[in-house]
């Protein structure tokens, strides 16, 4: 079963309704290929101020909206709109912040000690946000001192148009990567995709294969088996800021063209990256115990020894020399990234949120909190999420 509308486009019409419902009311009609429906090329017999277009009309279609005479904003720009001779150049768009997304993966990998990595990108080579994730990805990578990354050739034009026709190479070329590696798809779909390749080639997700992808569609991560970890992005307050951009056109207001931005939030964490690739088995097994129980105030260094049946002062050096980090060092670490994610889409009070990640002393998460983000858990709630 596949989604209609992709859901980044089902997002960004919320924050459009949002806006719309905050500041109307607008008058919002959906252009079909019927006689009866509201056409396009007969404005004035229906009232239409302004276009919403979003990223699937054709390029004489994208001529027609721009010859209407109407101020036009789009919804998930399209590759040819990077040019400047596409009909819809000049107007407001929403972009992916596509820098922050490969950074995001790239870091989630390199928390998780992978050494090897991989890119798979869209299957139409030049599209724009598949190859900025990919460049961001990779800078990242050799940032931390890894500068190797084996990345997957562009589909040939038959296998554009034929998921048969590529199956065979893309089963090829994942079992002839060393393992254990982390792969980053720019997308679920194509996530979905290397998944499945994986699993036909006998290759075992996650732990030769780790998969992560983005956009964190359900009906796509959550019906895979193992299920798809995904980064989870946040398009309404683009939709709104565009919205509130288009509003203040229809007005009569001359503005210059912006291009809004998509935000990733966090990583939705799932079966496909459940996996710690560093050589130590014991060590890897105190690492998930940690992340199981981190939010246990009460979690001492002496239960991740009892866990992996050594000695506290063993646990300690070895889990050291395996990871770079102490034990203490990695439960507040764990515990300020789930505290980290729950500010940013969680509204509830501080000192609870702060308590269900494992908090006890918020004397010591304040100190804590402010010598790894620089601010405070307030300020760094609000600064990504600023007023639209």
């Amino acid at each position: 079963m596949t989604s209609a509308i992709p859901k980044g486009l089902q997002e960004l019409l919320q924050g459009v309704l949002q806006y719309a419902q905050e500041h109307g009311p607008w008058r919002i009609y959906q252009q079909e290929n019927r006689k009866w429906m509201y056409e396009l090329h007969d404005l004035k017999r229906w009232g239409c101020t302004g276009v919403i277009a979003a990223d699937y009309h054709s390029a004489q279609e994208a001529r027609q909206i721009a010859d209407l005479g109407v101020p036009v904003i789009v919804l998930l720009q399209p590759h040819p709109m990077r040019r400047r001779g596409y009909p819809l150049f000049r107007w407001p768009c929403v972009v992916w912040n596509s820098d922050a997304i490969g950074q995001m993966a790239a870091n989630y990998f390199l928390e998780r000690h992978y050494t090897l990595f991989a890119f798979v990108g869209h299957i139409f080579s030049e599209t724009y946000w598949s190859k900025e994730r990919d460049k961001s990805f990779r800078r990242t990578l050799r940032q931390a001192g890894h500068r190797k990354c084996h990345v997957y050739a562009p589909c040939s034009e038959a296998e554009q148009h034929d998921w048969a026709v590529e199956r065979p190479r893309m089963e090829a070329w994942l079992q002839a990567l060393p393992k254990p590696i982390a792969l980053f798809a720019p997308n679920d779909r194509r996530g979905k995709q290397v998944l499945d390749a994986c699993i036909d080639a006998g290759v075992s997700v996650p732990d030769e294969v780790a998969v992560l992808c983005v956009d964190n569609d359900e009906w796509i991560c959550e019906a895979s088996v193992p299920t798809l970890s995904s980064i989870q992005c946040d398009p309404r307050p683009a939709g709104y800021r565009i919205a509130a951009h288009l509003d203040r056109l229809m007005r009569g207001e001359r503005l210059n063209k912006i291009e809004y931005s998509v935000e990733p939030l966090r990583v939705v964490s799932r079966q496909s990256t459940e996996w710690v690739a560093i050589a130590d088995k014991q060590m890897a097994c105190a690492l998930r115990f940690i992340r199981v129980n981190a939010a246990n105030p009460r979690l001492r260094v002496a239960d991740i020894a009892k866990s992996v049946g050594l000695s506290r002062r063993a646990t300690e050096i070895r889990f050291r020399n395996a990871t770079g980090r102490t034990v203490r060092e990695e439960i507040e670490h764990v515990r300020l990234e789930r505290l980290r994610s729950l500010l940013l889409e969680n509204d509830g009070n501080i000192s609870e949120l702060a308590h269900k990640c494992g908090f006890a002393c918020q004397t010591h998460l304040g100190r804590i909190f402010r010598a790894r983000y620089g601010m405070t858990a307030g300020q760094f709630r609000t600064a990504p999420h600023e007023s639209p």
